[in-house]
């Protein structure tokens, strides 16, 4: 099997199987996997449980979470998934008749269905066309703006092209234009360094089981301040509002301001999720963004050069700064389920999405991962 890397040694050796399909979920590392073990095992004799663990853990999540995308703990809403984090922000906006919403043709379903879903409260939803090759071009967006838009949402890579989005060039529009700019990050978040602090954003939300290598059922929203006081919780936690007072003192019926907690999902504690996520982003952070991405790119690169450009498309752009962790390929002969099951058959996993090949290696892969991929891809039958 392949030679294992730094990075690979962290996670288990699937042997005989090649994971190319992080976009879809990502593994987790076996440190994470203990993580998990230890939780099951208080879990299994609850006296191992302290009281304070219930907050305690959850605000170390948080804390992790802050650092890892250049925010504050007071920023940071923990959640269960992308969907929660938009939809927190959907519902919770105060909308007036007539105000728009500026998504783009084509989007992934959970960057646009929310907004659709306030329609019914008045707003009204737009869309921009996508450029060649999955680009968003940022002259186009500016011109569909208009002075009723309130929000623009886009999701950071695009799922099914692999372009990434400018959020540089989007956020400085939208600031010009008094426009909020809402971000799905979950194919970017962990695949590629992000500094929000730095990033003229208003909302990045991602979840947490695919370039994060989290289990599924988490995620988080990195909220601007100025935008977490705009929104409407329209639910209470009971124990978050327990903040500060033990659990000897529950009968309380006040219902105080609590930040961006108040938008937390709720057991946030949720503590197998909570002690494997937590895990898993002390690796990534401890192996640091810059380099995880710097290998995920040569191996992108590895896969742009070496496939056979007489039986594929790529579909998204190839220019490193365009481009993501994600290479879509469209087959010219044989069907795009045809190949995934030549490559299946031999070990390599991938997707297919609207007709076309996507592969997404991660951090765990190797140049002999990729090969063996491109072995098969180049050699499918047509």
């Amino acid at each position: 099997m392949a030679r294992r890397t730094d990075y690979a040694r962290y996670f288990s050796d699937p042997e005989g199987h090649i994971w190319l399909n992080t976009a879809h979920q990502g593994p987790m590392p076996e440190a994470a996997v203990r993580a998990v073990a230890e939780a099951a095992r208080e879990k299994a004799t609850p006296h191992l449980i302290p009281e304070a663990a219930f907050s305690e853990r959850p605000e170390r999540l948080r804390t992790l979470l802050a650092e890892f995308v250049g925010g504050r703990t007071d920023e940071i809403a923990l959640g269960d998934s992308t969907s929660h984090g938009l939809n927190l922000i959907a519902y919770g906006f105060p909308w007036r008749s007539g105000d728009e919403v500026l998504c783009v043709e084509g989007d992934y379903p959970a960057t646009v269905l929310p907004w659709l879903a306030q329609r019914r409260d008045g707003a009204e939803v737009r869309f921009v066309r996508r450029g060649p090759r999955g680009r968003l071009d940022p002259e186009r967006v500016r011109q569909a703006l208009t002075a009723r838009t309130r929000v623009l949402a886009v999701t950071w890579v695009d799922s099914f092209t692999g372009a990434t989005a400018d959020l540089g060039a989007l956020g400085e529009i939208c600031r010009e234009a008094g426009v909020l700019l809402v971000v799905n990050g979950s194919q970017g978040v962990g695949a590629r360094p992000v500094d929000v602090a730095r990033t003229p954003v208003d909302a990045l939300v991602s979840c947490g089981y695919k370039w994060m290598c989290g289990p599924y059922g988490t995620g988080f929203a990195w909220l601007d301040p100025a935008l977490t006081a705009l929104l409407d919780p329209r639910r209470v936690y009971w124990l978050a509002q327990q903040r500060g007072r033990g659990l000897e003192h529950m009968r309380s019926y006040t219902i105080e301001d609590i930040g961006v907690r108040a938008l937390d999902v709720f057991c946030p504690a949720d503590f197998l999720d909570t002690a494997a996520w937590t895990s898993s982003l002390e690796l990534l952070a401890g192996l640091g963004m810059q380099g995880i991405h710097a290998h995920g790119q040569r191996l992108v690169q590895r896969l742009l050069d070496g496939v056979d450009g007489g039986r594929y498309d790529v579909i998204g752009p190839r220019a490193p700064e365009e481009r993501s962790s994600l290479v879509v390929l469209g087959p010219r002969g044989a069907p795009a389920d045809r190949t995934a099951a030549a490559l299946y058959a031999e070990g390599v996993h991938v997707a297919v999405r609207e007709g076309n090949i996507r592969l997404s290696p991660h951090l765990f892969n190797t140049f002999e991962h990729v090969d063996r991929a491109l072995e098969v891809l180049n050699s499918a039958q047509g």
